[in-house]
């Protein structure tokens, strides 16, 4: 098989819940939480909550990709503090919004990236308080991504991160019954799936993602093959 490694701008799906941050962020912007960043996978240590996994910083329409990419670009050139942002979607009250999703940065520090984004044109929601709730959320981002077999993927920069290739795109409602009847059919079913599109000379492609720090090259196998098999029945 021929090592291939694909770089790539793309797109992932996932279900997460979502609520109203509860520390101090200095902003009056409405900031999310992700209460649970994997939730079909049950880590082995707890998040220190000074740090926070990821936040959405909501925006009052769905700008552009490109828009909130420059954004990023332009304020990175000066923000003194590591952030990583991406334009994203999510639901909020039953309707898509905007949002960038903010990682590697403390909550205190959250305020002055809002003002550095205000600066260059993005207008927020104001805070409120939102209660706990269930949305997909969609986030384009940058892969990369090399292959360790023939449809399996490991990510080049995050440990336990898979990408396995699927044939077709699936809808949502499918990817869930496929993968609680994956989950309910296999010993060890301590992991986190979503659905992630990639590009390539040919075209797209499309992948479940599979977060994983304990899983081996036999479970990924066994995993691919099961969604390949539910999806020839579609």
């Amino acid at each position: 098989m021929e090592h291939k490694i694909l770089k790539s701008f793309g797109v992932i799906a996932k279900k997460e819940n979502l609520a109203s941050v509860e520390h101090d962020t200095k902003t009056n912007a409405l900031v999310l939480e992700s209460l649970f960043p994997f939730p079909g996978y049950n880590g082995t240590t707890v998040p220190d909550k000074t740090d926070p996994r990821s936040l959405f910083l909501v925006t009052d329409v769905i700008y552009s990709d490109d828009k909130i990419i420059r954004a990023v670009q332009q304020i990175k050139k000066t923000f003194p503090h590591h952030f990583d942002g991406a334009p994203g979607q999510i639901d909020l009250y039953n309707k898509p919004a905007g949002a960038i999703r903010l990682k590697y940065l403390s909550y205190e520090k959250v305020g002055s990236l809002v003002a550095a984004f205000e600066d260059q044109g993005i207008v927020f929601i104001k805070d409120k308080k939102v209660a706990e709730y269930t949305s997909i959320i969609k986030i384009s981002k940058y892969f990369q991504i090399e292959n360790n077999s023939e449809g399996i993927y490991s990510d080049m920069n995050w440990k336990g991160m898979y990408y396995l290739q699927i044939p077709i795109k699936l809808r949502w409602d499918n990817f869930e019954k496929i993968t609680m009847s994956i989950k309910h059919n296999i010993d060890d079913n301590n992991f986190d799936a979503a659905l992630t599109i990639m590009y390539d000379e040919e075209g797209v492609i499309d992948f479940v993602r599979i977060y994983d720090e304990q899983s081996c090259h036999g479970k990924l196998m066994f995993i691919r093959g099961k969604y390949l098999e539910a999806i020839k029945y579609l």
